[in-house]
Order: C-alpha cells, then sequence, then structure tokens
C-alpha cells in the first residue's frame, strides 16, 4: 500500500523543512574520535612502525662502523709585542662575527683542498670516487629508476680537477666544525671508516688553518714591502724634485728683484728717510723763497736784506757800515766834491751794488734750491715707487717659494714615514704569529661513533608511528566516515533513532549472535537501543503511526538485516501482529539469520506468479512472528519489484498485519528500494559507525529523496565498538537490567 498524507504527518518536522537540502560534514576537533581512530587502526599501525624498525635495522647492517677524531683551536687574543712597530695585519678583534667567520674559513673548500692536496686523498680508497662503494638505498632506487651509469664510472673519465672538487666536497661533508661554547675555542671533528685517516685529517685541518694564518700574513707583509719600496722610490725622486724647484725658484727670485728680500726692505727704508728729509728741505726752501718774494715785491732788494744773510752779504756790510762812517766823519770837514768824498761815495755806491748784485743772487739761489729740493723729491719718489714694486714682486714670489718649501717638506716627511714603516715591515717578514694556536690533538680512535644504532632504530620508529598515524588520519579523512549521532545528524538533517553497539560473533556462524538475541528472553543493551526506535516511531503524542517500515542501508553488511529482525521482534505485542518480509532478491539472508528452512514460500516464485499468497507466508519460531522471504536471488530483482504484484502483495497483507517490516536492498547504485520507499509509510537509513563515508550517505539520501512518496523517517547509528568515542558517552555496552 502507498503512503497516505495522513499516515506521514508524525515524520520529524525538522526534515520537513529541510529534506531540500543536506548539510556538509560536521566538521569539529574531537579528541575521543581521534583516539577512537587510532585505536580501530592500532593493528595497521603497529604494522607499519614495525615495518619501519625492520628496513631501518636491515639498513643498519649495510653501514660499516664510523670513527670520528676531534682537535680544538683557540683564537688567541693576546698580543707577542717583539717589537713597537705595528703589524700590517693586526691582530683578530674576536667577536662573534669573527669566530663564525673562521669556522666558515676552516670549512671551505680552499682550506680543505689543501689537506685534500697534503693527505692525497684523491687515491685513498675511501675517498677515491673511481672506486666502486655501496651508495645507498635511496640513491641505489634512483639510480636503479633513472638508469644512469654508476658514479664511479663516470669519475674514472674526469679530469683530475673535477675529481679533486668531488674528493674536497666529499671531505666537507666528514668535517663538522662548531664553537664550544661561549670561548673562543673551535672544535673539529672529522668522520671517517678508518680511525687513523680520521685523526690524521682532524691534525691536518688545524695545521693547515694555522698555516693559512702565518700564510696570510707573510702574504700581505711581503706584498706590502714591495708596494713600499716601490713607492719609497717614486717618493725619493719627488723630494729631489722639490729641492731643486725651491732652490731654483729661490735664486731667480734673487736675480729678479736685485737682491734679497732683506736688502730690499733697507733700501726702502733709507730711501723713505731721504724722501723725508728732501721734502722737509723742500718746505722749508719755499717758505723762505714766499717771504723773500714778498719782502722783494714790497720793498725790493733793501727789504730782504735782513732776511738773506751769507758770509760776504756780512762782510760787504761790515765794509759799507765803516766805509759809511768814514764818510759821516770826512762831511763835517769835507764838501761832497771832495775827492775822498766822492771816492767814499763811489766806494758805498760799489758797495750797495755788490750788496744787491749778492741779494739777487741769493735769491736766484732760493729760487734754485726749491727747484733742486723738488726735483730731488720727486726722483726719490719714484725710485721708492720702483723699489716698491720690487718689494711687492718679492713678497709674491716669497708666498710661492713658501709654498715650494712647504711641499718639499711634506714631500720629506711622507717619505721619512714610508721609510720608517719600510724598515718596520722588513724586520716583521722574518718573524710572523698567528692569532690561533692549536689546544688539543687528534689522537686515533678506539671506540667506533657511528651509527648510533640505538638511536637510529629509535628514530625509525618514531618514524614509522608517525607515518602509520599519518596514513591513517590521511585515510580517515579521505574517506570521512560518520562516526557518532551528532555528525549523522548534522550531515542528513535528519532524527537519528537510535545507536546500536556492535554486538560479536562466531567465525563459522556470522548469526549466532543475533540467534542469541532474539532468542533472549531478557532484554539486551542491543535490543534495548532497538526498543528506543520502536518509542520514537510510535510515540502517541505525534498522531498517525506508520505501518509499513522499510529498513535499508548505503551499502552492504552495515547491519540492516539484524535491525530489521529485532525491530520486528521489539514489535510484538499482545494483539499486535507482526510481519516481515525480506525484499533483497539479490542477496537474500534472513531465512538464515532466522535459522528458517531454505525451501517453501519463496517471494521470487511468487512474484513470478508460480506460487500462490497461501502458501508464500512461513512462520518463524525463533521470534515467534510470519517471514516472507525469497529462498533464492533473481537476476530480474528491479523487475520483480516494479510489478504490481508485490504492491498488491504489501496491500493485502497491510490489511492482514498491524506491523510489516521490510528489509530492502542497499540504495547505492540499485534501483529496488526506490520502488519499495514508495510502498513504505517510513524509512529507516542504517549507517555503519566509523565504515561507512559522509559522501555515500549524502548520495544514498539524495537517491531515496527522488524517489516517489518515500518518507524517509530517521537514520539508526549501527555497529558502534567499544572502542568507538561516542560508545563510553551512550555507556551502551555497560547498561544492565
Amino acid at each position: 500500500m502507498k503512503a497516505t498524507p495522513h499516515t506521514r504527518g508524525w515524520r520529524n518536522s525538522a526534515f520537513e523543512a529541510g529534506t531540500s537540502r543536506l548539510q556538509q560534514p560536521f566538521q569539529s576537533i574531537d579528541l575521543m574520535g581521534m583516539y577512537s581512530v587510532l585505536e580501530r587502526n592500532l593493528r595497521l599501525i603497529l604494522a607499519i612502525t614495525v615495518t619501519f624498525i625492520i628496513l631501518g635495522y636491515v639498513y643498519l647492517q649495510s653501514l660499516p662502523p664510523e670513527y670520528s677524531a676531534h682537535a680544538s683551536v683557540i683564537l688567541d687574543t693576546r698580543e707577542e709585542q717583539i717589537t713597537p712597530a705595528q703589524e700590517v695585519i693586526s691582530n683578530l678583534n674576536v667577536t662573534s662575527a669573527v669566530l663564525a667567520g673562521e669556522i666558515i674559513t676552516i670549512r671551505s673548500n680552499v682550506l680543505i683542498g689543501r689537506v685534500v692536496d697534503r693527505l692525497d686523498l684523491t687515491n685513498n680508497p675511501e675517498f677515491d670516487p673511481r672506486v666502486p662503494r655501496w651508495p645507498g638505498l635511496w640513491p641505489f632506487f634512483k639510480r636503479f629508476l633513472t638508469g644512469r651509469e654508476p658514479s664511479h664510472e663516470v669519475a674514472k673519465r674526469l679530469p683530475d680537477s673535477v675529481l679533486r672538487s668531488w674528493v674536497v666536497d666529499a671531505l666537507r661533508q666528514r668535517i663538522a666544525v662548531e664553537q664550544v661554547g661561549v670561548s673562543y675555542v673551535i672544535a673539529i671533528r672529522v668522520d671517517s671508516e678508518n680511525p687513523e685517516l680520521a685523526a690524521e685529517i682532524a691534525n691536518a685541518v688545524t695545521e693547515e688553518y694555522i698555516d693559512s694564518l702565518l700564510d696570510t700574513k707573510a702574504v700581505a707583509t711581503q706584498r706590502v714591502n714591495a708596494w713600499l719600496a716601490e713607492r719609497l722610490n717614486e717618493l725619493s725622486v719627488q723630494v729631489e724634485e722639490a729641492d731643486d724647484a725651491v732652490v731654483d725658484f729661490k735664486a731667480k727670485m734673487i736675480d729678479d728683484a736685485g737682491g734679497s728680500e732683506e736688502t730690499i726692505n733697507q733700501l726702502l727704508a733709507e730711501l723713505n728717510t731721504r724722501l723725508v728729509a728732501s721734502t722737509t728741505d723742500r718746505a722749508d726752501s719755499e717758505i723762505r723763497l714766499q717771504q723773500v718774494e714778498s719782502l722783494l715785491a714790497d720793498g725790493g732788494l733793501d727789504a730782504v736784506g735782513d732776511v738773506l744773510t751769507s758770509p760776504l752779504l756780512e762782510t760787504l756790510q761790515q765794509e759799507l757800515a765803516v766805509i759809511t762812517a768814514n764818510r759821516a766823519q770826512l762831511e763835517s770837514s769835507l764838501g761832497p766834491r771832495h775827492p775822498d768824498m766822492v771816492r767814499i761815495s763811489a766806494q758805498i755806491s760799489d758797495i750797495n751794488n755788490s750788496i744787491d748784485g749778492e741779494l739777487s743772487r741769493r735769491v736766484e739761489e732760493l729760487r734754485s734750491n726749491v727747484r733742486v729740493t723738488g726735483n730731488r723729491e720727486i726722483a726719490l719718489r719714484d725710485q721708492i715707487l720702483v723699489v716698491s714694486e720690487q718689494a711687492d714682486k718679492l713678497s709674491k714670489d716669497s708666498v710661492r717659494l713658501g709654498q715650494l718649501e712647504r711641499t718639499a717638506e711634506a714631500t720629506r716627511l711622507v717619505y721619512e714615514n714610508f721609510l720608517t714603516r719600510f724598515k718596520e715591515t722588513r724586520a716583521q717578514a722574518d718573524f710572523q704569529t698567528p692569532e690561533a694556536r692549536v689546544i688539543a690533538t687528534a689522537v686515533t680512535p678506539v671506540v667506533p661513533s657511528g651509527p648510533k644504532k640505538t638511536l637510529f632504530l629509535l628514530s625509525t620508529m618514531i618514524m614509522g608511528l608517525a607515518a602509520a598515524i599519518g596514513f591513517v588520519f590521511l585515510r580517515n579523512l579521505v574517506r570521512s566516515p560518520v562516526s557518532n549521532p551528532s555528525e549523522l545528524r548534522e550531515l542528513t538533517n535528519l532524527p537519528n533513532l537510535a545507536v546500536l553497539p556492535f554486538v560479536g560473533s562466531a567465525f563459522k556462524d556470522k548469526n549466532a549472535w543475533l540467534k542469541t538475541e532474539l532468542a533472549a528472553e531478557q532484554g539486551s543493551p542491543y535490543l534495548e537501543r532497538v526498543k528506543a526506535i520502536r518509542t520514537e516511531l510510535f510515540n502517541v503524542g505525534q498522531g498517525q503511526q506508520p505501518k509499513v517500515i522499510m529498513i535499508t542501508s548505503s551499502v552492504p553488511d552495515e547491519g540492516k538485516t539484524s535491525l530489521s529482525c529485532t525491530l520486528a521482534k521489539v514489535l510484538i505485542q499482545p494483539k499486535k501482529s507482526v510481519l516481515i518480509i525480506d525484499a533483497d532478491l539479490r542477496r537474500p539472508d534472513i531465512r538464515q539469520a532466522l535459522d528458517m528452512p531454505k525451501h517453501g514460500g519463496c517471494l521470487v516464485d511468487f512474484l513470478e506468479g508460480k506460487i500462490k499468497q497461501q502458501n508464500l507466508i512461513q512462520r518463524s519460531e525463533s521470534i515467534g512472528l510470519d517471514v516472507i522471504a525469497p529462498c533464492r536471488s533473481a537476476d530480474n530483482a528491479s523487475d520483480l519489484l516494479a510489478s504490481p504484484v508485490l504492491l498488491g502483495l504489501i496491500t493485502r497483507v497491510s490489511q492482514k498485519y498491524d506491523m510489516i517490516v521490510i528489509n530492502a536492498t542497499p540504495v547505492l547504485h540499485l534501483s529496488d528500494t526506490l520502488l519499495l520507499a514508495g510502498m513504505s509509510d517510513a524509512t529507516l537509513l542504517a549507517v555503519k559507525c566509523d565504515s561507512t563515508s559522509s559522501k555515500v550517505v549524502t548520495e544514498s539520501l539524495h537517491r531515496l529523496q527522488k524517489a516517489k512518496d518515500a518518507n524517509v523517517v530517521g537514520t539508526v547509528l549501527t555497529m558502534v565498538r567499544r572502542s568507538h568515542s561516542k560508545s563510553t558517552e551512550l555507556d551502551m555496552f555497560n547498561y544492565e537490567y
């Protein structure tokens, strides 16, 4: 009979509102769920871990013993002062950066190359790349997959320089250099299969490092000495040229100036003194001349007689006074015409004429003196101007001379400094001290340092355990199985009606546990969980109750047959008749589960019209209810289920029985269940815990929703083991009545 609207009224409202959409799997961090995943896959995890340990042990057997030799050097910050001279390369100012640089220097291919050449490691069997040796598991498989030629065959065709670089790289991988704590000590460790060779290489590395420090200083000192010698030759020529320039310029300056600067300055001082005197004389002469000419203009020569003096004038004036006195004496006794008086008058006239002539001569002499002093002053000024120009030129030349002298002095000073430094560096060339010293030489190791088998096996075990756990979680993530009711509800947007525990079965009879459950008089945890389904389906407050209940699953082996049988058992009540129909025509298993005979009342025969309905229904004494089940599988199961015969059968038996439980085929990839869904009032989807993936459940639910008149009322989480996280929460294995 088809489901009617009133038979669907009890359906959960949440599913009614959300059947058109399905949510994605619920994602959360569930520690118990993670523990459950690990516990369920414990055997796989142990198997992978043991496999890793075995492979690691096998790999260890192929590894030769390895010895480690240790040597140490210390960066010495103390300075040995043999001479007060400063060294070409100063001592190290040790810092963290300097230490790191020295460590890199020790591991550099230059220093390691010297060790290789020193010990001839290119021809040593342990390092010679031309010697065949086991490359290791991964290189071996890589070479096997790529088909490349073995490395020792390739090395035989390589030039010596390339072989040396291969050996240098191989040796660098075996050398470990590190700082010891916070000290200035650098520890050097060398690993080798030969203990004597390990110690020899370690000591060679320390010696080459010390030698490299000394070589660096020696080379730098020699380079500086050569540069200083070349520079001294240049400076010697420059000093000589500077001195010659000073001498030549000084001689030329004296020749051009007519004397030295001191002579010119002295001459200029004398000329200035003479100019002052000449200027004074000219001024005096001009004043006297102006006075005389003024008197001469006012009173004639007689007026200037008192101003101008000379010995001749004084003599003439004395003579005139005597003669005048004589004339005065003779005038009283002699007349004016007396010859004596005439003679005296003539003498007086001659003296006056002489005085006038002398005065005129003196006036002219004053004028001449003014002209002479003026000319002298002009000449002195001209001479002073010439001498001043010579002094200025001499001053300018003195500045240039000073520059030449300073240049010569500076060049000489540089030359002397370079000469001093050259002598110092030549003294240092024969004595160089390194900034490091060896404090521990390597001794031949006795006990192998590797491989560390215990640590290696422990690491292998940890790696295997991590790989196994990662693989388990990755596989679980890819599968994304439903592990608890919350995920199932979030996934399907349907109520989860029950969580059924897993009950173990015997190896010979997988249905032994079901037979035990069905035969038990007292309720077990499994049956109590099935009763919860009955309570949910036939809740009085939900109105119309379903009559035809179909139970299906996404894929086989999800417990739908066990659920169908146990649900039919718990539905049996006084005055209530129950019928169970095994509609799985492809893999019928209810007869075997209920321990019923394999012949008689075959549903396939009925659908094919070979038997009547009264011969179809059989009685199961184990649970006390009627059963309709196939005796054999059918190849055309979909055609038989789609025929009206099955629909008529369900319609007729629904009038006779109070409740009908249909065990349907799995939903995924089959259309049988879709045909049966429209004939049922309610459909339950069984989902196996931690087995069925979310994608499979989603796809199955989509297929059921596409069926006409399908009514999926809820889900049932089956086969929940003790190791599953939700079994502890629900306490389904410990509950007792």
